[in-house]
């Protein structure tokens, strides 16, 4: 078909050829372009037998060797970073520990200090009733603290 174009083509005085069929060439039967044939019968039959690659055992205990000794050097590394994470870790935890005692002693330290103002309330509300008592006594030398103790006695009962 594409000759029967290009017949025609040159017969018209145009030679017009497709710029890809210039630089990939004419397609053939069967296959695609850009395509290859991949994995044919014949190319699997002519593979031949697999090739190997044989090291002297000396090669193969050198690298060994060579690997084992830097597998070591990385687990002796991660052992040492193990320990400076433990240690840093146990030093937290002191530390922790420490505060959290310092804090249990600040609260019993401001336990003590409550209870000390809430029984300096109670004594000062005594003195305060003690020193308002005698300024009656200076005021009426009459009241005598028998007197007084009875009104006190009587307004304590009397209250709801």
């Amino acid at each position: 078909m594409r000759e029967l174009e290009a017949n025609q083509d040159d017969q018209s005085g145009e030679s017009v050829k497709d710029p890809f069929d210039e630089v990939m060439g004419n397609a053939r039967r069967g296959t695609k372009l850009l395509q290859g044939l991949g994995a044919t019968r014949k190319k699997r039959k002519d593979k031949g037998p697999g090739t190997s690659l044989i090291l002297p055992e000396e090669v193969m205990e050198s690298i060994k060797s060579v690997v084992t000794a830097d597998v070591q050097k990385d687990i002796n590394a991660e052992i040492e970073e193990f320990a400076k994470e433990k240690e840093v870790h146990a030093a937290q935890e002191a530390e922790i520990e420490r505060k959290t005692k310092e804090l249990e002693s600040e609260t019993l330290k401001l336990q003590e200090i409550r209870m000390d103002i809430e029984n300096q309330q109670g004594n000062i509300t005594l003195d305060v009733v003690i020193s308002a008592l005698a300024q009656l006594r200076q005021k009426d030398p009459s009241l005598t603290p028998e007197i007084i103790a009875k009104v006190i006695v009587s307004t304590t009962t009397n209250d709801p």
